[in-house]
């Protein structure tokens, strides 16, 4: 089977979730007056307005607006689907499945794309649903570079065909199943233990036959269905060496994006240090960066500090990718950030960053480097960045 550079997209109000190779981004407008940057190695117009351009990765094209916010974000549509395996589980759906050889065939040669949805409750208690979807591509679709900001993606999507869908739904919304699915035959598969939620597999009947035929060989397993995590994706899978639960970052020697040497003790400085998690190509971590340096200039006499770490900038084998510490420079400098951007370091500050599946993803570190808060999902602005650190500084002092 070909290694390829597969994608996942799912947006979830200001969270960039990541599952193996996914990426999600929210739209951001362009600015006016552009300032050029290098293009080389980029498919942009170098004369396009409003934008400044800085080289990205090896499979994918990032364009900046002059305050460092992305405007575009791109992937080969034939690389954005699902890896084919030899079954499928997901706890949190309560679903495992098997593919019939000739779908996964068709999965690895791009001519059929596996890809998720998913939709969480207004209060963000439990989902509404989660699917996976089978898309047929033509040789000229699959060369397509999709725009994963904005509504480029949802307008890509609309424009392929949609073959079948295999899901879980809350019974409130199972009567909206042709709208949710974009599928017109449902073939119910069971029923959640709560009896809260039922199983579908569907299928187009417009599709291509052989290929709604394969969706209809489709095995699958009901199981008991994991807590629902709203700090996670449903599609989420356990990620081996991580320590969600590490009370201590633990000791460790990293650098930061300018080759500068840090330790544990850059939490020392404060009494109270913000961990920013981020990545390079999420456009809620990078829009919200002015918002943290504010933060910081605002903070810092009254003990609160702020670190960033760069997820992207090393690879599952610790391996520092430069094209990624390229792009931090440039975002540090058009964001004007002067607090630490540092580089994970090899044990992942206790395994409390090791496999994180959503950004931007923050907590709260005291001097002696306890971690002394729970995740803090998504972007904020500085006035709630404010309140939360001035909560947090008020319990540490009521603790001592």
């Amino acid at each position: 089977m070909k290694n390829k550079k597969r994608w996942m997209v799912l947006l979830a109000a200001g969270v960039l979730t990541v599952n193996g190779m996914a990426v999600t981004a929210v739209a951001e407008d362009t600015t006016e007056n552009a300032t050029e940057e290098s293009t080389e190695g980029l498919t942009v117009d170098p004369d396009e307005a409003g934008v400044t351009m800085v080289p990205a990765g090896d499979s994918d094209t990032a364009v900046f607006a002059e305050d460092g916010t992305p405007v575009s974000k791109t992937a080969k549509a034939g690389e954005m689907g699902f890896q084919v395996q030899d079954e499928y589980e997901f706890p949190y759906m309560g679903l495992n499945f098997t593919l019939p050889d000739t779908l996964k065939e068709q999965m690895d040669s791009s001519d059929v794309l596996m890809m998720t949805a998913e939709e969480w409750t207004e209060d963000m208690s439990g989902l509404e649903y989660a699917f996976l979807h089978w898309n047929k591509l033509t040789d000229e679709q699959k060369e397509e570079d999709v725009n994963l900001l904005g509504t480029g993606y949802d307008e890509w999507l609309a424009s392929i065909e949609r073959v079948g869908t295999l899901g879980v739904y809350s019974t409130d919304v199972t009567d909206k199943l042709d709208e949710i699915t974009g599928c017109t035959e449902h073939k119910e598969l069971g029923t959640s233990a709560d009896g809260k939620f039922k199983y579908y597999l569907s299928t187009n009947k417009d599709a291509d036959k052989d290929l709604t035929d394969e969706i209809e060989q489709i095995k699958t397993t009901l199981t008991d269905m994991t807590p629902f995590n709203n700090q996670q994706s449903a599609f989420d899978l356990p990620v081996e060496g991580a320590n969600l639960d590490a009370e201590n970052v633990g000791t460790f020697e990293t650098a930061d994006i300018n080759g500068n040497t840090y330790t544990e003790s850059v939490f020392s400085d404060y009494d109270l240090t913000l961990v920013n998690a981020f990545t390079t190509w999420c456009s809620p971590c990078v829009n919200e960066m002015p918002e943290l340096e504010q933060l910081y200039q605002d903070m810092k006499d009254q003990g609160g500090g702020v670190v960033g770490m760069i997820i992207d900038a090393v690879d599952e084998e610790g391996n520092t990718d430069e094209a990624v510490l390229e792009k931090a420079k440039v975002l540090q400098e058009k964001t004007g950030v002067t607090y630490p951007l540092l580089i994970p370091d090899a044990g992942k500050l206790n395994g409390r960053i090791q496999g994180l599946q959503s950004f931007p993803e923050s907590f709260f570190v005291d001097k002696n480097g306890n971690i002394v808060s729970d995740p803090i999902m998504g972007s904020n602005d500085l006035e709630g960045w404010k309140a939360a650190v001035e909560e947090q500084l008020k319990e540490l002092q009521t603790n001592q």
